[in-house]
């Protein structure tokens, strides 16, 4: 009686086993099977040294002392918007390029026959990198020189 109930559930692991993907039952993927986007990290070339000021401005969206008026808000929000549709896009074509390279080195293909997978993720990193700097540009016009030092104050302890 024991025997069947310990053979039951092997029998039907083996079987599962049988039935998934190779790839599911292959070692785990770097970022430890993330959604690809988020596992591929930051899309920018320059990273820590840049403020996300619209992301920044939501925590801060109602600080009285912030003042925002409603035409402020308004174009605030298409700014981010647009920044956010941008990095998006670019995250989903990055992450897949990133792991097929790394997987191609660890495959033993060599530089050389990477180099063009390469080459699109710096220009990927570049495109996201020039969207940051149009977003704190457009953020910037936006605010006023007391608004944007009042935001950066509220915030360099976060």
């Amino acid at each position: 009686m024991k025997k069947q109930n310990v053979l039951l559930p092997l029998a039907l692991l083996v079987v599962i086993s049988l039935l998934l993907p190779a790839s599911l039952l292959a070692q785990p993927r770097a970022g430890g099977g993330k959604n690809p986007s988020r596992a591929a990290g930051k899309p920018f070339l320059i990273t820590g040294r840049l403020p996300h000021l619209t992301m920044l401005l939501k925590q801060q969206w109602d600080n009285p002392a912030l003042a925002l008026s409603a035409e402020q808000k308004d174009r605030l929000l298409t700014i981010r918007k647009e920044t956010l549709a941008a990095v998006l896009r670019i995250k989903q074509e990055l992450a897949p390029l990133e792991e097929a390279v790394a997987r191609g080195i660890m495959k033993g293909e060599t530089p050389q026959t990477l180099k063009k997978q390469v080459e699109r993720i710096a220009a990927l990193k570049t495109e996201a990198t020039l969207v940051h700097l149009r977003c704190i540009s457009q953020t910037r016009q936006v605010l006023s020189p007391k608004q944007l030092s009042l935001l950066l104050t509220a915030t360099a302890g976060k």
